[in-house]
């Protein structure tokens, strides 16, 4: 049983900052073709930072497996999404089902 430090609507503000920082660190990233635009890539790297020390604060209002399960699967489903509509990447019937566990995963640990 974890004691709160903050209120839960705060560190679920702090998670959905979180996944916004990784999303948009990793979009950043993939954008700067290997570091070739340093620039950009520089600021994907400050953004994934960014993304860790949102988690952090999350994580004094939540529980730990929770939090980083929320972190990590709204990231890699936001990311699969963006990567599908912004860079035209394809996403096979296989990646859809993993896409679904994901989420399943997810809800079953925050609501179980």
């Amino acid at each position: 049983m974890t004691v709160a430090l903050m209120p839960q609507a705060l560190a679920i503000a702090w998670l959905a900052l979180a996944v916004v920082l990784e999303v948009t660190g990793s979009c950043l990233l993939k954008l700067s073709d290997g570091m070739s635009r340093r620039l950009i890539g520089l600021l994907g790297i400050v953004m994934v930072i960014g993304a860790f020390a949102a988690l952090a604060q999350a994580i004094r209002g939540m529980d730990l497996s929770v939090a980083y399960a929320v972190w990590g699967g709204a990231g890699l489903v936001i990311t699969a999404l963006v990567g599908m509509l912004a860079f035209g990447q394809r996403i096979r019937p296989t990646g859809w089902a993993g896409i679904a566990l994901v989420i399943a995963g997810v809800l079953a640990l925050k609501l179980l």
